[in-house]
């Protein structure tokens, strides 16, 4: 009976064997690179205070709409106070315009219903509209808008 031996030189071996960890390395990068692309780490938020005028510019009981830094924004006076929402409706994205009669905010695609403080109050969308915080220096209102 014959014994066959395949004899690898050390030489071959070695080579081998540090390709095979170089493809394992470069996958193993490639792999965590590709991943990265898809779910990528937050970055840190910044918070900025955006002027939006004097407090006048708002008559009481209607609403302002406004686009700042990429926010469509609708600021409200009401007795309560000034306060601001997005005007993307929280169903389907729709921008949601103030009906003064009614102190309701309305989404034209499917009927949503918020009320004077944002809360979702008849339609699909699932959530109240997003709010955004309005600081009052003077006589100047600001808004608070978050940018990544």
């Amino acid at each position: 009976m014959a014994v066959i031996h395949d004899d690898i030189g050390r030489r071959r071996f070695l080579s081998q064997a540090v390709m095979g960890f170089g493809l394992l390395f470069g996958l193993g990068t490639l792999a965590l690179r590709f991943i990265q692309f898809l779910v990528p780490s937050p970055g840190p938020k910044r918070v900025g205070a955006v002027l939006i005028g004097a407090e006048s510019r708002v008559p009481m009981g209607e609403a302002v709409s406004l686009d700042l830094s990429g926010h469509k924004i609708l600021v409200l006076r009401t007795d309560e106070g000034v306060v601001a929402f997005s005007r993307r409706c929280t169903d389907l994205g729709c921008l949601v315009s103030w009906n003064k009669e009614r102190e309701q905010f309305l989404c034209p695609c499917h009927q949503g219903v918020f009320d004077k403080t944002g809360r979702n109050i008849a339609g699909p969308p699932p959530r109240p509209l997003d709010r955004f915080e309005v600081v009052k220096r003077g006589e100047h209102l600001y808004v608070s808008i978050q940018s990544v």
